[in-house]
C-alpha cells in the first residue's frame, strides 16, 4: 500500500485589496512551520497587473526565509528540484474584487428571503432588491425591476422541502420572461436553491435563458439553513467574474490549480471546522464556541461557530456618505475617540479615510480616531450576524452573550496598532463579550490561507494552528452584575508558574490587568460577588482558571454591560485614558 505523500513546502498567497501577503509553510522538527509571511501593496487599479505586488511580496519572503524557491527569471521552482529549493503547492486567498449585484426571489422575509440575505451577506455580494410574494401580485412590476436593477446574479429560493410550489412556479416564469427581454450580454446566473420538487420545472424552463445552477434548498425546514452548496456555487462564479475583472488573477489561480477561494469562505470553513472539535464543557454545561474577526481594508468579516451552528457576515469597511449609518457612523467615532475632538472632525476623518484606504494613523488623534472606527465596524458587523442567525446572541444594550473561546482577530487594524493595550481595548468596546474568553491575533492572517490549505492538506492547517504562528493577545474576564459603582465585584488570587502570589480586588465600573509573562501560566483563584457573573454557570459562581500569559496578560473587565463612554468630552476623554493607562498605553 502507498503511504501518502505530504508536501514538503506550500506557498500561501493571500490577495487584499490593500495589501498582497507571501507565506511559506514548511516542515521544522518533523511539523509543519510557518518559514516566513512578507507584505506588500496590492497592485490593483487602471493598468495594474496583480503579479507585480505578488512578486515584490515573494522577492522579499524568499530574502527573509533564506529558502530559495524562485528562478531568475522571477517565477516559481514548482515542483521543489532535488536541491531542495521550491515549492510543492501554492494555494492562494483573495478578497480584492468588487461586490457583485444579486436579486433576491422568494417567498416570506422571516424565511426563504431571510435565509437567502444571510446566503448574500457572507460573501461580497450586494443585494440590489429583494422580492417576495407580495410582489407576485405585479407580476408585469416585478419583470420591470427585474430588467432595470441589471443583477449579475439571482437567487431564486422558497418553498421548504415539500412545501409551497405556486409562487415558486410563478417566479421561474417572471424570471424566464426578464430573461428572455434582456439583452444576452446582460443575463444573469441564476441560482435556484428552493423546493427540489420543482427543480426538473426550473432545469426547464431558465437553463434555455441563462446560465442556471441548482443547488440544494438553502431552507429545507422552518428556521434551519443549509447555506454551504449555495456558497460553494456562489464563491465558484465569483471568482469567474473576478478573473476576468482583474489583471493577473486568472493566471495565479491556475498556478494554485484547485486551491484557490474566495477569503471569507476559506476563513468560514476553518471556523466550522474548529467549531466542530469544540467539546460540551463538562464544567459548566456551556457550550463554547470560536469567533474569527477581520478588519481588513475593504471588508469586516465575521465568522462564527457555536454548538454545531456556524455563519459568517461580510460588510463593507467604508459606507456611501448618503448611507443612511453615515451619521451614526460619525457620531459612533466621535464618542469613542479618547481625545478632545469635534463632530465635525469625525465626519471629516470618515471621509478622508474613504479616500486613501492605505491611511495610516501618524498622531495619537489620528490613531484614536481609526480605533473608534473599528469599534464602529466592529459593532455593525456583529449586529448584523445577529440578525441573520438567532443562535448568535449580540444586543447592542447588553452585548455578546455565548462562550466564544478563542476570537480571533486579524486584518489592516492590526499593522494600524502600535501597541496591544489600545487595540484590545477597541476589541473590548467593540465586541463587549461576556464571561472568559483569550484574545488571539493571526498578525499574518493565515487563517484563510489554513482554510484553503487544508482542504488538501489537513495535518498542516492542524499542525500550524497548535504551533507559535498565532499570539496571544490576553485572557479575558468579564465580570458583570448590576452593582454600584467601586463596590467589590471580585477578588481574585494569582499563583503563577514562576512561584509568584498575590491577591487583587476588582471593583464595580473598573478595568483592571494582571502581568503575566507570555507563555507562562498561572492559576486564577476567582471569587465573584454574589450578584456577579463571570461566566462560570451564573451570578456568584466561582472558581479556578489556568491561563497562559500572553501579551497584554490577564485583563478583568467589570465596566458592566453595555459600556457606554460618558457624555461629557472631559469626561470621555479621561476615562478612555484611565482605561488606555490600565492597558499600559500612556498619553503624551
Amino acid at each position: 500500500m502507498a503511504v501518502p505523500q505530504h508536501p514538503a513546502s506550500v506557498l500561501g498567497l493571500d490577495l487584499g485589496r490593500v495589501h498582497t501577503r507571501a507565506t511559506l509553510f514548511g516542515i521544522a522538527e518533523g511539523k509543519y512551520r510557518v518559514l516566513g509571511s512578507e507584505t506588500a501593496h496590492t497592485t490593483l487599479g487602471r493598468d495594474l497587473h496583480l503579479g507585480k505586488g505578488v512578486g515584490e511580496a515573494l522577492k522579499a519572503l524568499q530574502t527573509g526565509c533564506e529558502h530559495p524557491f524562485l528562478k531568475e527569471s522571477g517565477g516559481l521552482i514548482l515542483p521543489h528540484d532535488r536541491l531542495g529549493r521550491g515549492v510543492d503547492r501554492v494555494a492562494l486567498t483573495t478578497s480584492a474584487g468588487p461586490r457583485l449585484n444579486v436579486t433576491l426571489l422568494g417567498l416570506s422575509g422571516t424565511g426563504s428571503l431571510n435565509a437567502a440575505s444571510a446566503l448574500v451577506d457572507g460573501l461580497p455580494l450586494k443585494s440590489v432588491t429583494a422580492l417576495g410574494i407580495a410582489d407576485l401580485v405585479d407580476e408585469t412590476w416585478a419583470i420591470e425591476t427585474l430588467m432595470k436593477t441589471r443583477p449579475e446574479i439571482v437567487v431564486l429560493a422558497g418553498g421548504e422541502d415539500a412545501g409551497a410550489e405556486d409562487p415558486i412556479r410563478r417566479w421561474i416564469e417572471v424570471l424566464r420572461t426578464a430573461c428572455r427581454l434582456m439583452p444576452s450580454s446582460h443575463q444573469p446566473v441564476i441560482i435556484y436553491a428552493g423546493n427540489p420538487r420543482l427543480e426538473t420545472l426550473a432545469k426547464r424552463r431558465l437553463e434555455p435563458v441563462g446560465k442556471l445552477q441548482v443547488v440544494p434548498n438553502i431552507l429545507p425546514a422552518y428556521g434551519e439553513y443549509d447555506l454551504v452548496p449555495a456558497q460553494m456555487a456562489l464563491e465558484e462564479e465569483i471568482l469567474r467574474q473576478w478573473k476576468s475583472a482583474l489583471p493577473g488573477l486568472s493566471g495565479l489561480c491556475d498556478l494554485a490549480k484547485d486551491l484557490n477561494g474566495v477569503t471569507c469562505r476559506a476563513v468560514d470553513r476553518m471556523v466550522r471546522y474548529l467549531g466542530q472539535s469544540k467539546r460540551l464543557d463538562s464544567a459548566d454545561l456551556a457550550i463554547s464556541g470560536i469567533l474569527a474577526v477581520d478588519l481588513g481594508g475593504q471588508y469586516t468579516t465575521v465568522s462564527g461557530s457555536l454548538g454545531g451552528l456556524a455563519g459568517s457576515v461580510v460588510l463593507d469597511k467604508f459606507l456611501d456618505v448618503d448611507d443612511a449609518l453615515w451619521e451614526r457612523a460619525s457620531q459612533d467615532v466621535y464618542k469613542w475617540t479618547g481625545e478632545g475632538v469635534t463632530q465635525e472632525a469625525a465626519d471629516q476623518f470618515l471621509c478622508n479615510y474613504a479616500l486613501v484606504p492605505t491611511f495610516v494613523p501618524e498622531t495619537q488623534v489620528e490613531l484614536s480616531l481609526s480605533q473608534a472606527f473599528a469599534r464602529f465596524r466592529l459593532r455593525q458587523a456583529v449586529e448584523r450576524f445577529a440578525k441573520n442567525y438567532p443562535w448568535f446572541d449580540f444586543r447592542a444594550d447588553r452585548g455578546l452573550r455565548g462562550h466564544f473561546e478563542p476570537i480571533i482577530i486579524s486584518g489592516a487594524v492590526l499593522a494600524n496598532a502600535p501597541n496591544p493595550g489600545g487595540l484590545l481595548l477597541a476589541l473590548l468596546d467593540g465586541l463587549q463579550p461576556w464571561g472568559i474568553t483569550t484574545f488571539v491575533l493571526d498578525r499574518h492572517h493565515l487563517l484563510p490561507l489554513l482554510g484553503k490549505i487544508g482542504e488538501a492538506e489537513p495535518l498542516l492547517a492542524v499542525q500550524v494552528l497548535a504551533s507559535s504562528a498565532f499570539d496571544n493577545l490576553a485572557t479575558v474576564i468579564t465580570a458583570t452584575a448590576d452593582l454600584p459603582q467601586e463596590k467589590l465585584a471580585l477578588t481574585v488570587h494569582v499563583e503563577t508558574e514562576s512561584g509568584k502570589v498575590y491577591e487583587v480586588d476588582v471593583h464595580q465600573g473598573s478595568l483592571r490587568r494582571l502581568v503575566i509573562p507570555t507563555g507562562e501560566e498561572a492559576v486564577l483563584e476567582l471569587e465573584p460577588h454574589q450578584r456577579v457573573d463571570i461566566g462560570f454557570g451564573g451570578p456568584g459562581q466561582g472558581g479556578r482558571l489556568k491561563v497562559t500569559g500572553g501579551s497584554m496578560g490577564v485583563v478583568i473587565d467589570a465596566r458592566g454591560r453595555p459600556v457606554q463612554p460618558p457624555d461629557r468630552t472631559e469626561e470621555r476623554v479621561e476615562r478612555q485614558r484611565e482605561w488606555l493607562r490600565t492597558l499600559g498605553v500612556e498619553h503624551d
